[in-house]
């Protein structure tokens, strides 16, 4: 079943403008970054962050209604700056 509701993640990640960065086991991380201080662009992409997060729930919902599994999350907004790194020469780490 985690496949089929992070690719619902996924979706609604497109559908926001935003960046899935990693799925760590069953942690799901995303984020939307910002292109500059235009105060207009910060609220644009925090309003989709939290968007974002009334979809999860949806979804977690909808697959409850489905399936009659009582899945639960936990979600986390957060701000500030973002520093990344490649480990090895595949992938980069934030």
């Amino acid at each position: 079943y985690i496949n089929s509701i992070f690719s619902a993640f996924d979706r609604e990640v497109l559908a926001q403008g935003l960046f899935k960065m990693d799925t760590i086991g069953d942690a799901y991380v995303a984020a939307g970054w910002l292109n500059s201080l235009d105060p207009a662009e910060a609220t644009e992409r925090c309003a989709a962050m939290v968007s974002l997060s009334q979809s999860m729930l949806r979804i977690l919902e909808r697959h409850r209604e489905v399936t009659g599994q009582d899945l639960r999350c936990r979600i986390g907004i957060s701000k500030g700056v973002v520093y990344a790194g490649v480990l090895g020469r595949l992938q980069p780490r934030y």
